[in-house]
């Protein structure tokens, strides 16, 4: 006898996390901690009282405390993202995480920016002498004020051989 395939909540699994799991998980963070119960107690821990300061919304496994913005945060995210605002800015105005953000904006339809370049070509070209004279990577682009990556990837672009790091061959 064949039986119909079962449909897996996965969404609900982890928004509602058995009571062991939760037991499990809140013995690592630092907080409100769910009571120890024998067996012949409740499979539910006490509720927490809401209202006072030291009560945290308890959130996925992953993450104990979730921030949900309401939809009018959400459209006040949008419109200071229109008015130039940076997408990491806003993640930590609003205690989230930039993935969230963007997600945020995807959904209201909020064309992204595009990166801006952070070196000119001729910052690029600089940039490129001072390495060949035997400075380091990281040197140079402490001196530009950009990341190692950002100066790795202008090299690349502009053909500019990256030596290979200290103890590392090709």
């Amino acid at each position: 006898m064949c039986h119909p395939p079962r449909s897996v909540d996965l969404v609900g699994r982890l928004s509602n996390p058995l009571d062991d799991v939760k037991d499990l998980v809140s013995q690592g963070l630092a907080g409100p901690k769910w009571p120890q119960r024998t067996s012949h107690q409740a499979t539910r821990p006490a509720p927490i009282e809401l209202g006072t300061p030291s009560s945290k919304e308890v959130g996925r496994l992953s993450n104990p405390v979730q921030r949900r913005l309401s939809t009018r945060e959400i459209r006040k995210l949008a419109e200071l993202y229109r008015c130039g605002i940076s997408i990491k800015v806003l993640a930590i105005r609003y205690h989230i995480h930039r993935t969230t953000v963007i997600h945020h904006l995807i959904v209201q339809d909020v064309p992204r920016r595009r990166t801006v370049r952070k070196l000119r070509d001729l910052h690029v070209t600089n940039a490129a002498e001072l390495y060949a004279s035997g400075l380091s990577l990281a040197t140079v682009a402490a001196m530009f004020d950009v990341h190692e990556a950002t100066l790795t990837r202008e090299f690349r672009a502009a053909n500019v051989p990256i030596r290979p790091r200290r103890g590392w061959t090709k």
